[in-house]
């Protein structure tokens, strides 16, 4: 641990240098120039900045009395001062890079052409372009950290989405519900962005709604305030929902596993309580009309690191051949690995990923860093005839924000041929 730890410190301290090292040169000429020393001092106090807030910071939580789920929130504070120092340092970094393979470029150029224009390559060297261009984006990603910490990670989207199933019982043409996944109900140190989100859904003209895991970080208490929120709901077709990774309180020590299970018991009994039909390894049927669609819900399934809870077999019970039913699975994966080799479900609802928190999203074009590791990994995806809904998550943990990628509440309409 304290190896690695050594090593990542200092391979951040080299990019630093490397990165002071292209702001030297960008401010040797231009209108910056006259700025130069107070830019470079700049550069490092905010490292120093950092780390004096993290350890005052750590110091506070370490001595604080705060409860456990308290403290976990706090350190998120932490995670925001490291992006928001480095992740502009790290986009200028990126094309200080492309300016020395320009160095590079011309310095084989100019060793391979003998009638290189010596002048024309001066020019080319003396003028910063890819400088120029780092350290605005850098000042951009500043501010849209700062976007994302103060307002983004409240911003919440109703974001409406119509899936036609060719074979979809008569009864269920224009069925609504409304799907939420990932509210992580400790990362709020606030009730009114919650409450305010709840309030949005309840003015929605949904038939159901569906939850698909993580409804807290670790503890059942993080989900305790928000009880007569979700009461207030109570759509005519019910409340459904599965347990998320987080739930089972596995990123926490618990001094007892007597502990660990009452804390897993609590939380099952809170989202009774809030109205929720808790389906583990599970499964009960809607009718409408002559018709009928099954909710099927599993205990987190994903790919290693994560535990592989949820039996899908068990959940179908003794309908394995039904197609008409929508599956909770927390984790993606899940579609993939066991969803479309072994079933005919025909929608599946998950989470897990919060789209990273970060990306873009445009009408023909849509990244995060997570694509990197998950295949489907926010919106609608399709198989054949079955389909895959991954939400953005309602809440957020690890770093305290959200940019590009705002809280989703998505209102889903069934429609049939």
């Amino acid at each position: 641990m304290i190896l690695a730890f050594s090593i990542v410190l200092l391979v951040i301290l080299a990019a630093d240098f490397y990165g002071w090292y292209g702001l030297r040169k960008l401010l040797r000429h231009g209108p910056f120039s006259k700025y130069r020393k107070k830019i470079l001092r700049a550069y490092w106090i905010m490292d120093i900045s950092f780390i004096v807030f993290a350890i005052i910071w750590t110091i506070i939580i370490r001595t604080s009395s705060w409860p456990d789920y308290v403290m976990y929130r706090n350190y998120f504070y932490i995670t925001g001062a490291f992006i928001l120092i480095f992740a502009p340092k790290l986009v200028f970094l990126i094309f200080n890079i492309l300016d020395d393979l320009k160095l590079l470029f011309l310095f084989v150029l100019r060793k391979i052409l003998s009638g290189f224009d010596k002048g024309r390559e001066r020019a080319i060297r003396t003028y910063p372009l890819m400088l120029t261009i780092g350290f605005f984006l850098s000042l951009f990603m500043f501010g849209w950290v700062v976007y994302g910490i103060t307002y983004g990670r409240f911003n919440f989207q109703v974001k409406e989405v119509t899936i036609q199933i060719d074979d979809l019982p008569e009864s269920f043409d224009g069925f609504r519900f409304v799907h939420i996944t990932d509210t992580h109900f400790g990362s709020f140190a606030r009730k009114r962005p919650v409450e305010r989100a709840l309030r949005k859904i309840e003015k929605l003209p949904m038939d159901a709604l569906m939850f698909t895991g993580d409804m807290v970080n670790n503890e059942a208490v993080e989900a305790e305030r928000f009880i007569e929120a979700f009461q207030r709901l109570n759509p005519p077709y019910g409340m459904y929902s599965v347990l998320g990774n987080h739930d089972m309180g596995d990123y926490r020590r618990w001094y007892t596993i007597e502990e660990r299970d009452a804390n897993l018991e609590r939380l099952m009994e809170i989202q009774e309580e809030m109205g929720f039909s808790l389906l583990r390894n599970d499964h009960n049927f809607i009718h409408r009309g002559n018709d009928s669609i099954m909710i099927v819900g599993v205990d987190n399934w994903g790919l290693p690191p994560f535990h592989q809870l949820g039996d899908l077999e068990q959940a179908l019970g003794d309908y394995p051949w039904f197609r008409h039913a929508i599956l909770l699975s927390h984790d993606p994966s899940h579609w993939r690995e066991q969803v479309l080799p072994e079933t005919q479900i025909m929608l599946t609802l998950s989470g897990h990923t919060h789209a990273m928190q970060a990306g873009f999203r445009l009408p023909f074009f849509k990244w995060s860093p997570v694509s990197a590791k998950y295949d489907e990994w926010y919106g609608l995806y399709r198989e054949a005839d079955q389909f895959l809904y991954i939400n953005r998550g309602f809440g957020f943990i690890g770093f305290p924000g959200r940019m590009g990628m705002r809280p989703e509440i998505t209102l889903i309409t069934l429609k049939g041929n």
